[in-house]
């Protein structure tokens, strides 16, 4: 783990911060991260795709690495903002975690001892490199076999995390279009399908049925197949 924090503080891992509106992770689950590798717990694999510069692309272990990061107090936002130190609650194993922190500048008693410092810095997660991908199908099919743990994604929250890995502007020109008033104002759709992203996946439909040759779209098995090709 020390390694993955020396990797990320020098900048040599993209760890995708956007991707925290779309993986749902509470304190509670954050906590027991915590506590599993304190307790020596194995940690499913960490898979990254190397680009040509040599810097890690996580593909798979986002929230893992970002509980990590932020536990520890270096992880920061798309706009490089740091987000607030992590707070751990109490366990059913280890009580005594509740109201911790990496360092406490207010109370050293609610701070990690030097030693557990050590032995967090010390645990170890595997990291599987993948083979350099250039082409975004084959980094999506990787990322929605990949993504079996936390909360179920939606398909365009799956979608949403290829846009952000593989064209960052277009993401943000889709999740601008979803902000128009005229446009929130003609969609009535209910909260769970708002956190689902479905309304950008409306504006992908709309944008994908002006761009293509809809006789084309007999070519696909079913709607999902067609927006993931398409996008």
């Amino acid at each position: 783990i020390g390694e993955l924090i020396n990797i990320y503080r020098d900048g040599e891992m993209d760890i995708h911060p956007e991707f925290q509106r779309v993986f749902r992770w509470s304190k509670s689950q954050k906590t027991r991260l915590i506590e599993s590798i304190m307790l020596n717990i194995p940690i499913p694999s960490i898979f990254v795709s190397q680009n040509d510069e040599g810097v890690w692309d996580v593909i798979d272990g986002v929230q893992r690495l970002s509980t990590i990061f932020q536990f520890v107090g270096i992880f920061k936002d798309e706009t490089n903002k740091s987000f607030d130190p992590l707070v751990l609650q109490k366990t059913d194993y280890l009580p005594s975690f509740e109201g911790m922190m990496w360092q406490n500048p207010n109370d050293a008693s609610k701070s990690f001892t030097k030693e557990q410092q050590l032995a967090f810095k010390r645990a170890r997660i595997d990291v599987i490199i993948v083979k350099k991908e250039s082409d975004p199908n084959t980094k999506y099919e990787l990322f929605e076999r990949l993504n079996t743990g936390g909360s179920k994604l939606s398909d365009q929250e799956v979608r949403n995390c290829l846009m952000i890995m593989t064209n960052r502007d277009f993401y943000s020109f889709l999740n601008s279009l979803s902000k128009n008033e005229d446009f929130n104002n003609c969609i009535v759709i209910t909260d769970r399908k708002e956190d689902e992203q479905f309304k950008l996946e409306l504006i992908l439909r709309l944008l994908i049925a002006v761009k293509m040759d809809l006789g084309q779209a007999s070519n696909y098995n079913d709607l999902k197949e067609l927006l993931d090709k398409e996008m």
